[in-house]
């Protein structure tokens, strides 16, 4: 006599469960309908960040519940730091903004490249509301065929001038640091827009070097690579990405382990490259619906073929992983932290 009871007990609770499940769906549908979602990108129009987000834009309202009318607006400056802290500071944390930004961002306080006293990030990353990146990609540094470099190991001889955003950013970072880890000569000239003003000065001449996203040039300059007119020389990953596999990444180059794991601390951020987030405290079930559309998205066949068309590797990570690495940067040791501060603090002055 006791199971019928508590089947009948377990059914009501599995239908009522199901209920509140629908319930919140229709809620959130309700919610988006007839609305507008910002997807505001933390870097300049024309860059690989605004190319990445703005196909995606139109597949992410096509699963998210009640269609809302996706905008697309650009908000560059600090490496994402300006966009974040609209986020913290007076976005609306109801769903209808989102944005992408750079891997930079979760390392902020941590590192406080843009501020040393850190006031320009005065947030914790955790609180931020992680939805997904669709691309896993290292930097690279690339050099104008007609530089005559024809390897890194060439630079060593032969100075190169790489055009950046701000002294703190990865485009800044990653030549300063080979510099300082393998004896290069390069120049970083600071006060570029993004990626396409720096594009510009290299056709110019003002420039012959560039460190940038890897799809940074297979998006906006596949012909360069084609023609040879530009030429990769390192890429800063982890490990090698299958797309570079003669390539080499300069956490293979450096020769003690103090500076592996420095760079391995480090190098994490291109595991979550381009990541889209929203501010703090968006209501459960929206950021649900948000990273289930973005899921979607990133996997459906027609972006999966836009995305190839324009040169994009999608490699796609979820929100709740992209949480558990960026709770891993939060829990790094204190004193590994400070090296790799003191280190990039030391490479800007």
């Amino acid at each position: 006599m006791i199971y019928p009871k508590t089947h009948a007990a377990a059914g009501a609770l599995f239908f009522g469960l199901a209920a509140f499940g629908q319930a919140s769906a229709n809620e959130v549908e309700d919610f988006y309908r007839g609305k507008t979602l910002q997807f505001i990108v933390g870097s300049a129009a024309g860059s690989g960040y605004d190319l990445t987000s703005r196909p995606l834009g139109k597949y992410l309202t096509k699963y998210l519940p009640g269609h809302p009318l996706v905008i697309i607006r650009n908000m560059p400056g600090a490496a994402a730091v300006i966009m974040t802290n609209y986020f913290v500071g007076a976005a609306p944390a109801d769903g209808t903004v989102i944005g992408m930004g750079t891997s930079n961002v979760p390392y902020e306080p941590r590192l406080k490249l843009m501020s040393a006293d850190g006031k320009n990030s005065n947030w914790d990353p955790r609180s931020l509301s992680w939805i997904g990146t669709p691309v896993r990609e290292p930097q690279i540094s690339w050099v104008w065929g007609a530089s005559g470099i024809e390897t890194w190991k060439d630079m060593r001889d032969k100075p190169t001038r790489f055009g950046s955003t701000t002294i703190g950013g990865d485009n800044s970072i990653f030549p300063l640091l080979a510099n300082k880890l393998l004896g290069l000569k390069s120049e970083v000239i600071t006060g570029y827009q993004g990626s396409s003003e720096v594009f510009l000065a290299i056709e110019r001449g003002e420039l012959n070097a560039s460190n940038t996203a890897y799809s940074n040039l297979t998006i906006q300059k596949p012909d360069w690579l084609k023609s040879g007119r530009a030429r990769i020389v390192m890429q800063f990953g982890i490990e090698r990405i299958p797309s570079l596999p003669d390539v080499p990444s300069l956490i293979e180059l450096v020769q003690n382990d103090e500076d592996r794991k420095m760079l391995r601390f480090l190098l994490m951020k291109f595991e979550m490259h381009r990541p889209i987030y929203g501010p703090p405290k968006i209501p459960k079930d929206r950021l649900e619906a948000l990273r289930k559309a973005f899921d979607q998205a990133v996997t459906d066949p027609d972006f999966v073929d836009e995305a190839t068309k324009m040169g994009l590797e999608l490699r796609p990570l979820s929100g709740l992983a992209i949480t558990k690495m960026i709770d891993e940067i939060m829990e790094t040791p204190e004193p590994l932290v400070a090296r790799v501060r003191d280190t990039i603090n030391a490479l800007a002055n």
